[in-house]
């Protein structure tokens, strides 16, 4: 199974910039590979083909690809991504939240900053109708007293003399050989601090508590994911930050189910309502409304009350689809078993 943090591209071992021909060309290398033929009985063969199957079908999506070269995922459901984007975007910014794609230029060779993760709970109702949830985040920021690098007030980091700055040190392996690793001294920051900054002790961060009032659209589903780029922790000495993970979770209904603006339910019927037709009363999110029964309705028919589903922020409506079931009575009046039979023998 894919998670948040797979880097699709890295799976197919393609950059980020590649075209659909090598993206294409790439995934069917691989998947001759792990072919069940070429593998057979390997378990790990065959979930790596699932996994790579997922990417793929991602990455040659323009839809799915755009949407998760832009936001870090394709999982929006029954959420449009730019729309949920945008909103993370416009309420982080509020906050001072630099959001969007990531430079992937190493800030001082200062390492990036942890991802952080947060869990917003939900009603059947609240997602249905869309609300405003107070969500309390504690997220490292740059020090307010050094600015983030680390050293006190009237002092500044000094260059790593054991890499010259660049993080890295290079040895030679038996004359021929060239191997990099990260500098011992300065532990790949290319810098060093003799005067820490007495609030942070070097750090460059400091932690801070915040309350955000998020904004949830209606018709968000169970288990979107919203990748919040540069979101989360600040990174040490000044590093570029992480990112903020939010994930939805969407608690069942006791009669109704969704899939993307829709909404589902089973109802049980009169015999009579569905032979002969009639009227019957229909509950949906938005209360109980009435739903003609055409004659003839037979068990497992889907019926739909058109706009009685999600009412996305965009305009967009959903139906409420009901599967009908026909109620068939444990026991009879003698009366009721004589006009069974007398319908039985005029072949109904």
């Amino acid at each position: 199974m894919l998670l948040a943090d797979d880097d699709y591209y890295k799976l197919l071992g393609v950059k980020r910039d590649a075209s659909a021909a090598e993206i294409k060309k790439a995934y069917r290398k691989l998947a001759r590979e792990l072919h069940p033929d070429r593998n057979p009985g390997d378990k790990k063969a065959e979930d790596r083909l699932k996994i790579i199957n997922a990417a793929y079908d991602v990455l040659a999506d323009p839809q799915k690809k755009a949407t998760y070269d832009q936001f870090g995922t394709s999982d929006f459901q029954g959420v449009r991504g730019d729309d949920i984007g945008a909103m993370f975007d416009q309420l982080f910014r509020q906050f001072g939240f630099q959001t969007g794609r990531r430079s992937q230029r190493a800030q001082g060779g200062a390492p990036q900053g942890e991802s952080l993760r947060v869990s917003i709970s939900l009603t059947f109702e609240e997602a249905f109708f869309g609300i405003d949830k107070e969500v309390a985040l504690r997220r490292k920021i740059r020090c307010s007293t050094c600015s983030g690098t680390g050293a006190a007030p009237g002092t500044s980091p000094i260059r790593c003399s054991s890499c010259n700055g660049r993080g890295q040190v290079t040895r030679e392996m038996g004359g021929f050989m060239r191997l990099s690793q990260t500098c011992p001294t300065c532990r790949g920051a290319g810098e060093r601090i003799d005067s820490p900054c007495s609030k942070c002790r070097g750090a460059g961060t400091e932690t801070t508590r915040m309350e955000l009032k998020v904004p949830i659209p209606a018709g968000i589903e169970n288990g979107v994911v919203q990748r919040i780029r540069g979101a989360g922790n600040a990174g040490p000495r000044g590093g570029p930050p992480g990112d903020l993970i939010v994930v939805f979770q969407v608690e069942p209904h006791d009669v109704f189910i969704r899939k993307g603006l829709h909404s589902f339910m089973d109802m049980e019927i009169p015999f009579s309502v569905a032979t002969l037709g009639g009227e019957v009363e229909v509950p949906t999110m938005w209360g109980t409304s009435k739903l003609r029964i055409k004659k003839g309705t037979v068990g497992g028919s889907i019926l739909r009350m058109k706009g009685k589903g999600v009412h996305a922020d965009d305009g967009r409506k959903g139906d409420h689809l009901i599967q009908v079931e026909i109620h068939v009575p444990k026991k009879v009046s003698k009366a009721q078993e004589r006009l069974l039979k007398k319908l039985e023998q005029e072949k109904i």
